[in-house]
């Protein structure tokens, strides 16, 4: 064999062991590991947040789109207004109850549905056998409120609307 490839270098001064260990690579790791942490419980906390926000906001889209529903129901029916006293309670309030696919299990509530005006458009006569006979104009307010029993939404909507009809039907 040949001696001079063989090292004589000690084992012990190739390896050397240290004397005493001070642990900080066991601090910082643990530091490192309680801002991790704690970042995402904070990341959690911020995305449950948000995500209350989102239902809120849908819930409250969801009561206007009911109050809106409502008006809709109530104007594609003549007759709430041509026999409005017939849905009016001892208090004078307009009741009506709705149905479930127009108030989607949200409680609705009519605060008021009303004339306001009776106007006899302008070149007509409301004079029977005139010579130019004609329907008045009504101008009609409702005021429909809806409320989310579950999230405490609630919505309130107020639309006028106008719409021509025999003589007589605007009880103001």
């Amino acid at each position: 064999m040949n001696n001079k490839l063989i090292d004589k270098t000690p084992i012990n001064r190739i390896y050397r062991q240290p004397r005493s260990q001070s642990g900080a690579v066991l601090v910082v790791a643990l530091l490192m590991l309680l801002v991790l942490t704690t970042l995402g419980v904070a990341t959690i906390n911020s995305t449950n947040i948000n995500l209350q926000l989102v239902q809120s906001q849908q819930r409250q889209q969801e009561t206007e789109q009911v109050a809106e529903n409502a008006i809709n129901y109530l104007l594609s029916d003549i007759d709430y207004f041509a026999n409005n006293s017939a849905y009016l309670d001892g208090n004078g309030d307009f009741t009506l109850s709705f149905p479930a696919d127009v108030s989607n299990g949200m409680t609705v509530a009519v605060n008021s549905l009303q004339c306001l005006l009776q106007a006899t458009p302008s070149g007509c006569s409301l004079v029977e056998g005139s010579s130019a006979p004609c329907h008045p104009d009504y101008y009609w307010e409702a005021n429909v409120s809806v409320t989310d029993s579950t999230s405490g939404a609630s919505s309130t909507f107020v639309e006028g609307f106008k719409f021509r009809y025999l003589a007589g039907y605007c009880p103001i």
